[in-house]
């Protein structure tokens, strides 16, 4: 089973000995480790009695990824689970192929129910750059938010979906059953039509978008997980091998490089050993409901 403070491979910054190749991070704290660790351990009524607490009077929207409508279970045990202890949580309905002032427009109307609600967002990994737009570019909302907790959501591009849509990084597809296997993965983006949103998860794109929300004062708080990972844990969100074939020895997720999950001035929790779509489908001994009962219980406790 995963756990916080398993150092049998290693703590956070043992990626490092693992990908020796990857740039250097900027300072990072581990305040939140330690207070994620702590609470982790808690007995399972204890922790229940602190997000029922914690969350009282407050709607929880969770966002999905990219691509995340087409993974069965994205987020739902998570959800569910909250639900059972009468928790006001739903996941936000979006189109995870479509690009993200769609999935703004669609968020801001299936959030408008309740309005006067406080409301936290929760989004994995591009859902947290909508999360982030939306209470930036709607006034409405924005005045309802009272924090965003981003999990694996990039601020830079994704050298994964650069290969596949821009066919950039081909020279290191020098195998004939890699490069058909990119064919293969392009032509089932196209086919359902998520080439618009995977395009903004590239070079020019998303740093247009970062830039915008940059520049953009908030009021609210905003919390990041950023991690890396050894293994791959999901068979539509794990480019190990081909993150490696990009950049061999540069530490990842599975989907993004280590270095591109850091935003500058906000605080981050730093888990090792958690691959990018853990924290939204569990598997390999990651408990995904108790890391966001946790994440939630802390960020509300801590407003």
């Amino acid at each position: 089973m995963w756990h916080p403070r398993d150092r049998q491979d290693g703590d956070f910054r043992d990626y490092a000995r693992l990908y020796p190749d990857t740039p250097p991070l900027p300072p990072l704290s581990d305040d939140l480790f330690a207070a994620f660790a702590d609470a982790w351990a808690w007995p399972a009524a204890e922790l229940d009695a602190s997000v029922i607490a914690a969350t009282r009077g407050v709607r929880v929207a969770f966002v999905r990824g990219f691509l995340g409508n087409w993974m069965p279970g994205n987020l739902v045990a998570p959800v569910r689970a909250l639900q059972a202890l009468g928790v006001d949580a739903s996941i936000a309905r979006t189109d995870s192929g479509a690009p993200v002032a769609t999935n703004v427009d669609l968020l801001a109307r299936g959030l408008s129910v309740g309005q006067g609600t406080p409301l936290l967002l929760c989004g994995h990994s591009k859902g947290g750059l909508e999360c982030l737009r939306l209470a930036d570019a709607r006034p409405d909302v924005a005045a309802r938010v009272v924090g965003v907790l981003m999990s694996q959501t990039p601020r830079g591009s994704s050298a994964v979906l650069e290969s596949l849509i821009l066919r950039r990084h081909q020279d290191s597809l020098p195998r004939p059953h890699r490069r058909a296997a990119e064919a293969v993965q392009r032509a089932g983006l196209s086919l359902i039509g998520a080439n618009p949103g995977g395009n903004e998860l590239t070079e020019s794109p998303l740093a247009a978008l970062i830039a915008a929300l940059d520049a953009t004062p908030r009021a609210y708080p905003v919390w990041q997980t950023a991690s890396w990972s050894s293994r791959p844990t999901a068979w539509l969100d794990a480019f190990h091998e081909r993150l490696g074939e990009i950049r061999p020895g540069c530490a990842h997720d599975g989907q993004f490089y280590l270095e591109d999950l850091v935003w500058p001035g906000l605080p981050h929790l730093l888990l090792p050993h958690l691959d990018h779509a853990q924290p939204a489908m569990g598997g390999f001994g990651f408990d995904h409901v108790r890391y966001w009962k946790v994440l939630i219980t802390l960020f509300l406790g801590a407003r």
